[in-house]
């Protein structure tokens, strides 16, 4: 998809805040700018690395200082807010923004001053912490042309603050002394300092300054969510190149990796080829034909990563706050890797989990710097059956089932007979889990000693992700006792779970106030591979989430006329903590929604129905559109507020909301 924007949308500087861009790098490094190219978050940068993948990262550079002076007169393209109020407002300049997957190479920048355009493409090499530049000025006239740009470094880890106190003369300037065989003007240079090495490669002149601090930016969107609203950055060096050409290029590599046998033109040719070579695997791979399809599958190919210490793939919950859980990669990870034909990565992401398994129990988070792993999810380990199961049916890899059931069957006995975080099953074949400040399923937030989402004693969802697993089991194995057991937990479900009143299904048995609420964890109830429910009651569900929940980004976590429903998500995090699931909009159950309608079309013997559901869907997915614009372009959000969504929340791009759309737009391409 292309997804262009002009001056319309920067009509201030702080409208052209609103927006960004997002590459990555399959490390769990990024580039991520707003789309004015300013700086609007302390997590934005132009070159993010990941220095032990995917989550020890650096921020290594903040961004560029651009300044085009022509015949004598200075014009400088950056846009960046500073906390003095002496903004850099170069979006003043900028004419067309424009981002395309498609494209060799994307986002694009078109700034113009007088007769003087200049065309900034920007790429992010996969498999490298390395960034690249090009610059493309148009001189019609020949006029005098000096263009700078100088790099505004970082060099901390993504979560520290930027030190103002920090010795930044320790950053010293080394050209590399290998030498650029095209004998052109090309050189190669090393910032480093401490154990920090970046280098530097440019067809252009680098002058050395006296190191300084850029100044105290003001990031807007990290004020409005409560987080620290000021950094700094710092500079030691200027690239410059002078021209009287009508055309004109320069480069400009920055990278962790050694570049210095290259120029920096063929080096970017270079990283272009197999950049568009690499996306045309991956759509070729995937088969989706439709526009919202194929973009899908780019979008989700941001999330799938390298974990260096245990020597396998992972999923990336989302950027740039999180890291890679096993809540999220297992609901991301049919629409991350399955769909798309990634098999091999799929399996290796399984492997990477069963490896760490512990008295039943999946990791919710790795362990980083010598930390222990942390088990706290009781919906991990039953998705991670079930996406067994589902890798199996997609790739037809059934000889993965021998290797991976001795994984399983210690999964389902912990289960039976009771694990840790008081997770077991009960009398009537269902499963409880929670006690105290324990938090176990996806809205697991805690405020200090306050659960604003509890959800102690039998959650939905958890019981249909265990009957499903049941049924998996006697699949794989054959053995009467897992079909048995799945028998009396249908029976206990339909009996115990359905809420006559609401022709819904409850949220949690729990005997509080809360099991009666209507929430979206209800639809993971005809979504799974294997489900309980009769095609009657499919279709009341799918009818109150409609009239309650839905919306064109996501379901809302909690109906609107719930005394506990918050209209926003804004604030300080304790606020926002209040709200994240108390009718807070997200955009990943809404994927299982749609999975749903297609599921129960299939069913339906009425014809006028099916082609009313098809009409709905059709329309559905044709809203996704304006959401891939909006907030992070290409990418769907975390949240959005529960009231009325009009702009994104949290993440501003999160694994789970776009791999979820992702497979309901391969399933609605294959109904």
């Amino acid at each position: 998809m292309r997804f262009e924007f002009d001056t319309k949308n920067w009509t201030t500087i702080t409208e052209g805040e609103k927006d960004c861009y997002l590459l990555a790098n399959g490390l769990g490094g990024y580039s991520s700018l707003s789309v004015i190219g300013a700086a609007a978050r302390g997590d934005q940068a132009l070159l993010m690395s990941a220095k032990k993948a995917p989550n020890v990262r650096m921020h290594l550079v903040t961004n560029v200082l651009e300044k085009l002076v022509i015949d004598g007169q200075e014009h400088i393209l950056t846009s960046q807010r500073m906390k003095s109020g002496a903004d850099y407002e170069g979006f003043r300049y900028l004419k067309k923004f424009v981002y395309d997957d498609l494209d060799k190479d994307a986002p694009t920048w078109t700034f113009q001053t007088g007769n003087v355009t200049l065309t900034k493409h920007l790429l992010m090499v996969h498999d490298e912490n390395t960034v690249a530049v090009k610059y493309e000025i148009d001189n019609p006239t020949g006029q005098n042309v000096v263009f700078e740009i100088i790099p505004l470094f970082r060099f901390t880890s993504k979560k520290e603050d930027f030190d103002v106190s920090q010795k930044i003369e320790q950053y010293k300037i080394e050209a590399c002394d290998t030498d650029i065989k095209t004998g052109l003007t090309d050189k190669s240079y090393c910032i480093a300092g401490g154990d920090i090495r970046l280098y530097l490669t440019t067809n252009a002149d680098l002058h050395a300054q006296q190191p300084r601090l850029f100044g105290e930016m003001y990031f807007s969107q990290d004020e409005r969510d409560g987080r620290v609203a000021y950094g700094n950055a710092f500079c030691n060096c200027m690239i410059q190149k002078q021209t009287h050409d009508t055309k004109s290029d320069t480069y400009v590599i920055l990278s962790t990796e050694k570049h210095s046998d290259s120029a920096a033109a063929t080096l970017y040719e270079r990283f272009v080829q197999e950049n568009t070579e690499r996306k045309e695997q991956l759509l070729g791979s995937a088969g989706l034909t439709s526009e919202l399809g194929r973009q899908l599958v780019l979008s989700a190919d941001a999330y799938v990563v390298r974990r260096e210490s245990t020597n396998g793939k992972s999923i990336i919950a989302g950027y740039p706050f999180f890291e890679d859980w096993g809540r999220d990669t297992m609901i991301s990870l049919a629409g991350a890797t399955m769909v798309t034909g990634r098999f091999e990565e799929c399996k290796s992401i399984l492997r990477t989990f069963a490896k760490y398994v512990k008295n039943g129990l999946l990791p919710n988070l790795f362990p980083e710097g010598g930390e222990n792993p942390m088990y706290n999810s009781a919906d991990a380990p039953l998705l991670f059956v079930n996406a067994v199961y589902e890798y199996m049916e997609y790739s037809k890899d059934t000889a993965f089932a021998e290797e991976i059931l001795p994984v399983l069957d210690q999964i389902i006995s912990a289960y039976q007979n009771g694990t840790d975080f008081h997770i077991k099953m009960d009398s009537d074949g269902l499963i409880m889990a929670g006690a105290g400040l324990e938090q176990l399923t996806w809205m697991d937030v805690r405020v200090g000693d306050f659960l604003p989402t509890p959800r102690h004693g039998k959650p939905v969802e958890i019981n249909a992700y265990w009957y499903s697993a049941l049924m998996i089991m006697h699949q794989l194995t054959q053995q009467t006792k897992y079909q048995k057991l799945a028998e009396q937990v249908q029976a206990s479900f339909l009996e115990k779970f359905w809420n006559e009143k609401e022709q819904c299904l409850k949220d949690v048995l729990s005997g509080g106030a809360d099991e009666n609420q209507i929430r979206c964890n209800q639809i993971w109830a005809l979504t799974m591979p294997f489900t309980m429910l009769p095609v009657e009651k499919e279709a009341l569900i799918i009818k109150k989430v409609k009239d309650e929940l839905y919306t064109t980004v996501g379901l809302r976590t909690l109906a609107k006329d719930d005394p506990d429903f918050h209209r926003v998500y804004i604030g300080p995090m304790e606020e926002r903590d209040r709200a994240y699931h108390q009718g807070t909009v997200w955009a990943f159950p809404l994927g299982a929604y749609y999975r749903a309608c297609i599921r129960y079309a299939q069913k339906c013997a009425d014809s006028a129905g099916q082609e009313r559901i098809r009409a709905e869907l059709t329309q559905g997915f044709g809203a996704l559109t304006a959401w891939l614009k909006e907030g992070c372009v290409s990418q769907i959000a975390e949240i959005y507020d529960g009231d009325t969504p009009t702009v994104s929340r949290g993440c501003f791009a999160q694994a789970w909301s776009v791999t979820e759309l992702l497979r309901a737009v391969y399933d609605f391409e294959k109904m």
